[in-house]
């Protein structure tokens, strides 16, 4: 059968039916069925699951099973499970008999990171929590991801290790093992991930709904086993782009010869202070983070990020349309009017960082039936797959990027893995979901995909709950939608763009709602003002897009360069959000805006009531934690006494002397984009 192709780019004005048209195989992946008008409350409900653990009967310190003995902390392999991404290792945090049933394990699904289709370096021996959570349960992570394994099912115990410290430090030791095959049954096993798959709610007797969000994080010093697995979060950091400035690096009135300069060759033993010792300051006048606006189009994230307090230090695209406008907009900021391709080689050896940076790469072309190469193939896949070169090439603290939700279609899927490849293969966590922006604030139902990342080192920050709901609820936070009326009711006269209106004859409809229809290239298909009389012009289109109404639009093709903007006024949201949380984790208390408030002497602060509460180093002998659940000191070590009783396996010191050694990553294809994979030979296991 023949199925036509399926193009989806900035020029076409479509584009809304075409999401259409794929929805229905992206909702096999993500939820799509979270309509901005339904935001309700959030009302606790009880938990349940397909593997969820529930605490029947008596609980036991330790069984022997076998001749091994199971107790908390101690890893169990067991068969996998193709729910859980085959998963086929178990962290043990409980151990319950129950009568008539006999003995279970309760405890934290593992895989291997080959398992997870792209999305992480296929490394070997090299694991990656699984958590599956209800974002209506108010548990801890770590005990909504909690399953139950009958005993019976354990295939035998294994050594591993969470650790947050960057590959291949703390991998199994070289030279214990004579084979590929006996380091894969017997070798240590290391943990350095966190996948977290977060339902809108699960009923009893599996999932309804795939997931609706996604998060792929990079365990964190309090993550560790122990001290020998634990480094600072600061040194990660510090090694990937060279520190940070606390409050942002600009400040206007710093002399030149402080400027904040850029190491990157720290040396991987250097000690680091823990970020806990930093006292809290107030942030110097008119100090700001920088922003830098990749694929920058006419300027909508930048207007966004500038109205949200960033100082918005460049940007780059190659459209002279769109260029002229930004220049015109952002004419203190530096402009790089050139292929995203070239930026990436110039200067190829600087040192310029930014602290946030936005990506928008331009809707590429995705088909469902596109067997045969075409012309424009190569160019297209490495617009989007430029992402991580520029990562790599200004290593901000944090990251967005906003691109069509088509990409999350099944057939497009080893297109975008290899996006999340990109980031992860340089120690980026990241989340993402599609959002529908109504409920931050847009006049226009826009669906995208949002994607959030934070550097080796930085914490992921989430996302911020919806400041609008078609219904909102006392205590919920939320205002009502935004509607056509009231953004329209901003343009005055003087802001009126000189451009000739378009007649039309149309059914009239009430402007008391958002506008229903995207805003594409072209103005969106059945856009028109609600007279009836006439379609939108040009100012119009902008202020439903969310541009202020003064913002001046240069050269031509200014509809296309309003539909293809990401709309400030959600980016304002966004990036609100991003900066207190930035605040917060860098101990800076905000004191000239009302809207950065930081309450109390701690620096916590709620966004419509939610409090932003981030971790903060400890010294080592206090409780350590896994994800949110604290563990007691003598239990909160991931191996149990019977593993570190074992100098051969869990002390070595894999620099002693020389190895047998085998190539840790098991796909060929990968070893030349990891960093300090070990190459000595290709070897796929999989």
């Amino acid at each position: 059968m023949h199925i036509e192709p399926i193009i989806i780019n900035d020029d076409d004005g479509d584009e809304e039916r075409q999401e259409e048209y794929l929805a229905p195989g992206i909702s096999t992946v993500i939820n799509l069925t979270g309509d901005a008008s339904s935001h309700k409350p959030h009302v606790p409900s009880p938990p349940s699951s397909l593997h969820s653990a529930s605490p029947l009967g008596r609980p036991l310190s330790q069984y022997r099973y076998y001749g091994e003995l199971l107790q908390t902390g101690v890893a169990v392999e067991m068969p996998a499970i193709p729910e859980l991404h085959q998963a086929s290792f178990l962290y043990i945090k409980s151990i319950i008999h129950e009568p008539d049933r006999g003995v279970f394990l309760s405890g934290l699904p593992l895989t291997r990171t080959r398992h997870l289709r792209g999305i992480l370096p296929r490394l070997r021996n090299e694991l990656c929590l699984i958590h599956e959570v209800s974002n209506d349960d108010d548990r801890p992570a770590d005990e909504q991801a909690l399953i139950k394994l009958e005993v019976t099912k354990v295939i035998g115990a294994r050594a591993l290790h969470f650790t947050n410290a960057d590959f291949p430090q703390k991998r199994y030791p070289q030279g214990l093992h004579s084979t590929v095959s006996e380091i894969e049954q017997k070798g240590i096993l290391v943990c350095r991930w966190r996948y977290t798959l977060a339902y809108r709610d699960r009923p009893a007797g599996g999932k309804s709904q795939p997931p609706e969000e996604f998060g792929l994080e990079h365990l964190s010093r309090k993550d560790a086993s122990s001290a020998p697995y634990r480094v600072s979060d600061m040194k990660r950091r510090n090694i990937w782009r060279g520190g940070k400035t606390r409050g942002g690096a600009f400040h206007p009135h710093r002399p030149a010869d402080r400027e904040f300069t850029v190491d990157v060759e720290v040396e991987p033993d250097l000690e680091c202070p823990s970020e806990s010792e930093e006292p809290w300051e107030d942030r110097r006048p008119q100090q700001q983070y920088t922003f830098a606006d990749m694929f920058c189009g006419a300027g909508g994230a930048s207007c966004g990020a500038e109205m949200a307090g960033f100082s918005v230090k460049l940007g780059c695209d190659n459209s002279p349309h769109a260029c002229e406008t930004y220049r015109h907009r952002f004419s203190g900021s530096e402009l790089r009017q050139m292929d995203i391709f070239q930026f990436i080689l110039e200067d190829a050896d600087s040192t310029l960082r930014v602290d946030v940076m936005h990506l928008s790469p331009p809707c590429q072309f995705w088909s469902p039936a596109h067997t045969v190469p075409g012309a424009n193939d190569d160019a297209n896949i490495a617009s989007l797959f430029s992402c991580h070169e520029l990562i790599k090439k200004l290593r901000p603290r944090l990251f967005t990027l906003e691109q069509t939700f088509g990409i999350l279609h099944p057939r497009f899927e080893h297109y975008f893995n290899a996006l999340i490849h990109g980031f992860t293969q340089y120690g980026y966590s990241v989340r993402w979901k599609i959002v529908d922006l109504l409920i931050w604030g847009c006049p226009s139902k826009r669906r995208r995909l949002i994607m959030i990342g934070s550097c080796p080192g930085e914490k992921l920050p989430p996302f911020p709950p919806p400041t609008h709901s078609g219904s909102p609820q006392p205590g919920d936070g939320t205002r009502p939608y935004v509607t056509v009326r009231e953004a329209l009711r901003k343009i005055t006269p003087e802001n009126t763009m000189q451009y000739p209106l378009h007649s039309c004859c149309r059914e009239r409809w009430c402007p008391d709602t958002p506008l229903q229809r995207t805003i594409t290239c072209s103005g969106g298909i059945g856009n028109y003002h609600y007279s009836g009389r006439r379609y939108f012009n040009l100012r119009e289109y902008a202020t439903l897009q969310g541009f202020p109404v003064d913002y001046e639009f240069r050269s031509s093709n200014v509809k296309k360069q309003i539909g293809n903007a990401f709309p400030p006024c959600v980016v304002k949201t966004l990036y609100k959000h991003i900066k207190h949380w930035l605040l917060r984790t860098d101990h800076i208390r905000c004191l000239e805006d009302e809207n950065d408030e930081l309450s109390g002497s701690d620096g916590r602060r709620s966004i419509d009531g939610h409090v932003l509460e981030v971790d903060s180093d400890e010294d080592e002998d206090q409780p350590e934690y896994l994800g949110q659940r604290v563990l007691s000191p003598s239990a909160s070590s991931p191996v149990s006494d019977g593993y570190s009783s074992r100098p051969h396996e869990m002390g070595f010191d894999t620099q002693s002397k020389r190895h047998i050694t085998f190539p840790a990553c098991i796909d060929a294809n990968q070893r030349h984009h990891i960093r300090y994979v070990d190459l000595t030979g290709p070897i796929d296991l999989t």
